[in-house]
C-alpha cells in the first residue's frame, strides 16, 4: 500500500529549524519505519541522513519520534505508526541535530556517560579471594545491563527540559550498574561525585524516566537506590543529608511537610550565613502568596500517628 512519509529534514548549512519533506513509499503494514526509511534513502533520496544501526532494537540508535510520539524506529511498524494515511518522522528533542535525523550525541550523550565513568575497578588483586557475586545481585545488574542507550529516558526527564547539564537517568543508570557491583572498589568515591550539583539529587522523581523506558529498567528507581545507598555511608555534602533527613523527620513527626522547619535544617541550625541566604528566596514565595506556617506552630494532619507507625516499620526492618 501506498503510505505518505513527512520527513525531518534539515541541512546545518541553509536551515534553521528545517522542515517536512514528503515521501510515498508503497510498502507493507508489518514492514518497520527504520525499514521504510532505508527504502526512501535507496529508491528516492539518498541526501537522507538518520541513525540506525542494528535493526533489532539492541542498539538504540534509531530514536526518533514518530507520529508525534518518541519511539525506537525499528520497532515500530508502519501499521503502528500510521496516522490519517501518513507518518511524520522528526528527530527528539533535547539532543541537537547534526542534519535530518542524525544526532550530535557527544554533549548531552556520550559526555555524560564518561563522566560517571561506567566501569568496574576492583582494586588491588587479591589471589587467594574470588569475586563471588550473589545470584541476585547478577540478576538485578544484568537488568540493568540491557539498557541500550537509546535515550528515551532522558528524552522523558522533566529535569532535563530545564536544565541540560544534568546527569540525567541514563547516564545515572550506567552509574548505579557500577556502585551495585560489590567488585568496584570506589563506591564511595562514586557517590561523593553523583551528590555534586547537576548530580543525582537534581532528579525531581516525577517517573517519567522510568516511564518512557522500553526495556523496563526504572531508572527512576536506580535513582532512589543511588540516593538511599549515599545517605547510608554519609556520602556526599551535609547540606544534601540534612534535607534528606529533615524531610523524612518532618512528615513522620506530623503527618506533611513542614516548609520552614526543611528550610531551617536543610542548611544547618548553625549555619547563619546560609539561612541569611534564603531570605530572597523567602521574600519571593511571600510575594506569591506562599506563607509556610513557623516553625513551632507546624500542626499534625489528622492520621499523623499511624503514618508514624509506617516509618517505625520500615526503621525496625532497614
Amino acid at each position: 500500500m501506498d503510505v505518505t512519509f513527512k520527513v525531518h529534514r534539515y541541512d546545518p548549512a541553509t536551515d534553521d529549524e528545517g522542515q517536512l519533506q514528503t515521501y510515498i513509499l508503497d510498502t507493507e503494514e508489518s514492514a518497520t519505519v527504520l525499514d521504510a526509511l532505508m527504502r526512501i534513502r535507496e529508491e528516492q533520496d539518498s541526501t537522507l541522513a538518520f541513525r540506525g544501526t542494528c535493526r533489532t532494537g539492541f542498539c538504540g540508535d534509531c530514536t526518533m519520534r514518530i507520529s508525534r510520539r518518541n519511539r525506537i524506529a525499528c520497532h515500530t511498524t508502519v501499521a503502528g505508526a500510521l496516522r490519517d494515511g501518513e507518518i511524520t518522522v522528526e528527530p527528539i528533542d533535547l539532543i541537537n541535530v547534526a542534519k535530518d535525523m542524525m544526532y550530535d550525541m557527544e554533549a548531552m550523550v556520550y559526555s555524560k556517560y564518561r563522566a560517571v565513568e561506567p566501569w568496574i575497578e576492583p582494586g588491588e588483586p587479591q589471589p587467594e579471594r574470588e569475586h563471588i557475586v550473589p545470584n541476585e545481585v547478577i540478576q538485578d545488574l544484568r537488568k540493568v545491563m540491557s539498557c541500550t542507550m537509546c535515550w528515551l529516558c532522558d528524552e522523558g526527564c522533566t529535569t532535563m527540559v530545564v536544565d541540560k547539564t544534568f546527569l540525567g537517568p541514563a547516564a545515572l543508570t550506567k552509574a548505579y550498574r557500577v556502585i551495585a557491583d560489590p567488585r568496584d572498589s570506589r563506591t564511595m568515591e562514586r557517590l561523593n561525585k553523583l551528590s555534586e550539583a547537576h548530580g543525582m539529587w537534581d532528579c525531581c522523581h516525577c517517573f517519567e524516566a522510568s516511564e518512557h523506558c522500553p526495556k523496563a529498567i526504572d531508572p527512576t528507581e536506580r535513582i532512589f537506590a543511588l540516593r538511599n545507598r549515599a545517605i547510608k555511608v554519609n556520602a556526599g555534602s551535609p547540606k544534601v543529608r540534612n534535607h534528606y533527613r529533615s524531610f523524612a523527620a518532618s512528615v513522620k513527626a506530623d503527618g506533611w511537610l513542614d516548609e520552614a522547619r526543611l528550610a531551617i535544617e536543610t542548611e544547618g541550625l548553625s549555619n547563619v550565613k546560609g539561612q541569611l541566604k534564603q531570605l530572597p528566596l523567602a521574600l519571593k514565595a511571600l510575594q506569591r502568596g506562599k506563607r509556610p506556617m513557623p516553625y513551632i506552630l507546624h500542626k499534625k494532619r489528622p492520621g499523623a500517628d499511624k503514618i508514624k507507625d509506617i516509618f517505625e516499620k520500615w526503621e525496625k526492618s532497614s
